[in-house]
């Protein structure tokens, strides 16, 4: 995962604690560059959970992108038939491995998404960061490349992907051929 989302190979001989706090620093510049790129005044990534409008408006477009990722994420994660709560990076949490997997995609999707909707500081800045997350997971085929991406990832830690077995049980009411595209009803 860290190589998937940094480019380059985690340093050797470090815990996983450490890995996070590495990961944790770079986090934190690409916020401040990427806010920068978008000429957002950035502070620190703050949010409160319990009072929506107490955060700043960079911090709920970040906020928006990041629900709308997960909630992609965590669908791709379901289909797949992987445990959304079972992390490597995140732990205790029902949605740990979703924040994983997504964590991979975010920067590349969302991130500058919710900078360049902050930058023009929209009177409803929800609604538009929801509508740019639609057109970037359409345009990028986000959903069409996560399921792979998990299975990439899972590779890397030579887990072999489960064996079909003989009382498996296929789709109770199958997806006839469509004649369209995905928008599409056959």
């Amino acid at each position: 995962m860290y190589a998937l989302r940094f480019g380059e190979e985690p340093p050797l001989r470090r815990s996983v604690e450490q890995l996070r706090g590495i990961e944790g620093a770079r986090v934190r510049e690409t916020y401040k560059h990427i806010a920068a790129r978008f000429g957002v005044q950035w502070k620190v990534r703050n949010y409160d959970t319990k009072d929506w409008d107490k955060g700043d408006l960079p911090n709920r477009c970040l906020s928006a992108a990041t629900a709308c990722l997960y909630g992609v994420t965590e669908a791709a994660v379901l289909a797949a038939g992987y445990a959304p709560a079972i992390g490597f990076i995140h732990t205790g949490k029902a949605l740990s491995f979703v924040y994983d997997v997504a964590d991979v995609y975010k920067f590349d999707t969302v991130v500058p998404l919710a900078f360049r909707i902050a930058a023009g500081e929209p009177h409803n800045p929800e609604q538009q960061v929801r509508l740019a997350c639609r057109d970037v997971f359409r345009e990028s085929r986000l959903l069409e490349r996560i399921i792979p991406g998990i299975e990439d990832m899972l590779a890397a830690g030579e887990v072999a992907a489960p064996e079909r077995f003989d009382e498996q049980v296929g789709p109770a009411i199958p997806n006839p051929e469509s004649i369209g595209d995905a928008g599409h009803r056959a």
